[in-house]
């Protein structure tokens, strides 16, 4: 029989390795208590406002911004919002309107901005809007 048999193994390295098992069992019951996350990632989002690339090709960028907001449109509305005229105008989801006096980017297409309502559910006024480039309405 050789020096190192299962018995004697166990008998040398079980109690500690029962220790370890302990103390790392320990550790992960602690780090939940304290909600300690091992895996979290840094919020890495950025915002871009320019469109513009170096050779004035801007025709990419508004795409993926719409691309991005698919499916939840006020998220798209709060994204719409950020953006100045000019960017605003360069997108295929977003309208550049004058609504009860004030001229903001909304979230939209050539049918006008997607919130007509205000909370309370009446209609806002729609002075003009702008989508890309193209004025509806009472236009300055």
């Amino acid at each position: 029989m050789s020096e190192y048999s299962g018995s004697s193994i166990w008998k040398t390295c079980g109690p500690h390795m029962i220790s370890v098992s302990v103390v790392m069992i320990g550790l992960m019951v602690y780090f939940t208590i304290i909600e300690f996350k091992l895996n979290s990632k840094p919020n890495t989002h950025v915002e871009i406002e320019a469109f513009e690339t170096a050779n004035g090709n801007n025709s990419s960028i508004p795409t993926s911004f719409c691309k991005t907001h698919e499916g939840d449109r006020n998220k798209l509305q709060t994204s719409c919002s950020k953006l100045t005229k000019s960017n605003c105008l360069a997108t295929s989801c977003c309208v550049y309107a004058q609504m009860d006096g004030k001229e903001q980017c909304h979230s939209g297409d050539i049918n006008g901005p997607t919130f007509k309502r205000d909370d309370n559910g009446k209609t806002k006024k729609i002075d003009y809007y702008e989508f890309r480039n193209n004025c509806f309405g009472e236009c300055k």
